[in-house]
């Protein structure tokens, strides 16, 4: 009869990682393991209560040690004080630690994959969802072998992560196609959230389009179109609509076979193809939550690689589970968003509607937006868009993390194409403002590579 095989692990391993700690308390410190790290059921007690002792300053010692166990009841499955006094005698020294907590680490990361494996397994054998699986199993594996004192970072560290960063972030900075207002705002970079609120009628989508569609067609890196309004039939027609400057009567004749056009159907798609607007790609779920948003993300990078942004239309119609009221739906969701970000090395972009009072005041400001307190804390970047006496499309460069805030854009929209061709200065303010973005680009370009371009 088979013996089914023992998950990975170091007995001796851990029995010296436990012995060293106890020889020399200094040395528990030094290391980046949980008590869950270890195999062994007794040392896991052992390593727990080492870690309780030390964390609140005490000494730990065969006699404190003991106690511990003792009064939590487990000194006995923990082998005894005969056992704690074996472990100090298995190591004659600490100076070791470090190598023998990598070997205990190593075989705990194994351990913790075949889990995962195991139960996406058994999920899969129940009849789960497959895409659901694979983004559930990507998430639980990024986070195999994260532990809390990973996260700290010395000088060293933060210049090392910070050099790496400058060097790559103008190839990973979404950019929203408009040279006046990028160059104000530097791009939105990976971790960093803009949120875009204004009225109803102001084209609030179609500028989420039309910027999606313009990172994807500059960079040819996909970028996630959250569409929990519009059905992916619209987005589609939208998108026909603002690439290739067609109206909707026209792109629908196409497709129901009419003669508007020699082949039609087929020419359409190479056009959009040939231009790059087939790196926007939908996802039409209505309700999400903000935790599918990420499983779906992250489907997403396996399926196609590297991500040039997510965007999200919009933040009121997001699901949240086990929240009541709207506000802490909206709140929560506008939280996260930033969180999603930051785990995710993701620009992301939300639509989010305005409050009562702004509709009432006729005022657009940072915080009129739905949740306001929450979206925006949780922004980088944020605009607003309304419309003007002139009936003019005014874009407002509310909150800017990289500088000059309050800043108006007029934007130059062709309405019966949902295009918007180009954003510029409102007035002498932003005029100044804008020129000064312009030359800090120049100066940049003149420093990088000579072919750098960031739109």
């Amino acid at each position: 009869m088979e013996h089914a095989q023992a998950p990975p692990h170091s007995i001796e391993a851990e029995m010296s990682v436990v012995g060293a700690i106890l020889l020399d308390n200094e040395s528990f410190h030094s290391l980046d393991l949980q008590a869950d790290d270890f195999y062994v059921s007794k040392h896991r007690q052992i390593f727990q209560v080492l870690a309780e002792l030390l964390t609140k300053g005490s000494a730990a010692d065969l006699v404190t040690v003991s106690d511990q166990l003792r009064a939590a009841g487990q000194l006995e499955q923990s082998g005894g004080a005969g056992y704690l006094a074996e472990l100090l005698d298995y190591v004659p020294t600490a100076a070791n630690i470090a190598y023998y907590a990598d070997i205990v680490s190593a075989k705990s990361i194994a351990r913790q994959v075949i889990d995962v494996a195991r139960a996406t397994m058994q999920q899969a054998q129940s009849g789960a969802d497959p895409d659901q699986l694979v983004a559930d199993a990507l998430g639980q594996l990024q986070s195999v072998g994260q532990t809390s004192s990973s996260s700290w970072l010395t000088l060293a560290d933060q210049a090392k992560i910070y050099e790496k960063y400058i060097n790559t972030v103008d190839d990973t900075r979404f950019c929203t196609g408009f040279p006046d207002l990028d160059g104000i705002i530097k791009g939105v970079a990976p971790g960093e959230v803009m949120m875009i609120i204004g009225y109803s009628g102001t084209f609030k989508s179609a500028f989420l389009h039309n910027i999606l569609l313009n990172s994807a067609m500059k960079t040819r890196k996909k970028s996630l179109f959250f569409s929990l309004e519009m059905p992916e039939t619209l987005v589609y027609q939208r998108t026909v609509q603002i690439v290739l400057e067609q109206l909707t009567y026209f792109i629908e004749s196409g497709y129901a076979g009419k003669k508007v056009q020699e082949n039609y159907r087929e020419n359409t798609m190479k056009e959009l193809e040939r231009l790059g607007a087939d790196n926007l790609v939908v996802n039409p779920r209505p309700a999400i939550t903000i935790e599918q948003v990420e499983r779906e993300t992250r489907i997403a990078r396996a399926r196609f690689g590297q991500l040039g942004v997510i965007g999200i239309d919009y933040l009121g119609l997001m699901a949240a589970d086990g929240v009541k009221s709207e506000y802490e739906r909206i709140s929560y969701c506008a939280e996260q968003s930033k969180t999603i970000a930051k785990r995710l090395d993701v620009p992301v972009v939300v639509l989010t509607q305005i409050n009562r009072q702004s509709v009432r005041d006729g005022k657009v400001e940072m915080h009129s937006a739905k949740g306001s307190g929450a979206v925006e804390a949780s922004a980088d970047y944020m605009l607003s868009l309304v419309r003007n006496d002139q009936k003019q499309i005014i874009v407002e460069l509310l909150k800017n993390r990289n500088g000059e805030a309050n800043i108006k854009l007029r934007a130059d929209l062709e309405a019966k194409y949902l295009k918007f061709r180009s954003l510029e200065p409102f007035d002498e303010i932003a005029g100044k403002v804008v020129n000064r973005g312009k030359a800090r680009l120049r100066e940049a370009k003149q420093v990088a590579a000579p072919d750098y371009d960031p739109f």
